[in-house]
């Protein structure tokens, strides 16, 4: 059932409307045979040929959009499925969760399914209340630490179990000139925006290769092509999650998923 999103009326809404009405196949096919059969049995003039004719271009392309469709998830999915997803039981690690982006996303999770484990990772404490009887679990790191991630990784494997979904959400900007900006300043966004989830790849992604499960998503942004002033730090980090990206599309395997986002 087609809904008016949260956002309001948009272009997207109104297109997601033409998708599902005259450029939904399951329409266009039925026109199209109908215009058939009546083409052939009723004698049309001019004007309804060319109705007709429009049918079948509207039918064409509707099927072109459908295939189209399919192409893209199915690259998406590396030419794969993957039956093995469970959100009874998969693990999702999210960082940067407490507020914002990482939020929603974990709050979306539950009201799909509350026995999904959402792990939050954040120097923040949680800004929202989780689901009741939904598994949430809160674990504190500044992810500007090397050291905290390691601790904090050996404590999710320990306390709860390997991770199936990686998100890389956790971003700062500063908000200052290459000139003026600290180096403490550089430096934590660095490590924060772009080491944190390197290092995240590496203790989380060997053990989803293993098993040949798993999803990790970066969150990157438009400012990795067209950097605003005072962020160049902040868009050299979201451009190397990009590289980050492609070179887990590599090297992972064909069933885990990489996918990069752009907020």
């Amino acid at each position: 059932m087609l809904s008016l999103p949260r956002e309001g009326f948009t272009i997207d809404f109104v297109a997601k409307l033409v998708r599902c009405t005259i450029l939904n196949p399951a329409i266009t096919i039925l026109l199209a045979i109908g215009s058939y059969f009546s083409s052939s049995n009723l004698n049309w003039n001019h004007r309804s040929d060319a109705l007709g004719l429009y049918i079948y271009y509207l039918t064409a392309f509707s099927l072109l959009l459908h295939l189209t469709d399919f192409l893209n998830t199915r690259y998406n999915n590396n030419w794969t499925t993957d039956p093995g997803w469970d959100w009874n039981n998969e693990i999702v690690v999210i960082t940067g969760g407490s507020s914002g982006i990482g939020a929603h996303l974990a709050q979306n999770l539950h009201s799909r399914n509350p026995n999904t484990k959402v792990i939050i990772i954040d120097y923040v404490p949680l800004t929202w209340e989780p689901l009741e009887g939904a598994y949430t679990k809160y674990y504190q790191c500044d992810l500007s630490n090397s050291s905290q991630i390691r601790l904090i990784c050996e404590q999710i494997r320990a306390e709860v179990g390997h991770p199936t979904v990686l998100v890389n959400n956790a971003g700062i900007c500063r908000g200052a000139t290459v000139c003026d900006g600290s180096y403490a300043d550089v430096e934590a966004t660095m490590r924060t925006n772009l080491i944190a989830p390197f290092l995240l790849v590496k203790e989380f992604g060997p053990e989803m290769v293993r098993r040949n499960h798993g999803h990790i998503i970066n969150i990157s942004s438009m400012s990795a092509f067209l950097p605003p002033a005072k962020v160049a730090d902040y868009a050299a980090t979201k451009a190397g999650l990009i590289a980050l990206h492609e070179v887990s599309l590599r090297y992972i395997c064909m069933a885990v998923l990489c996918t990069v986002l752009y907020s």
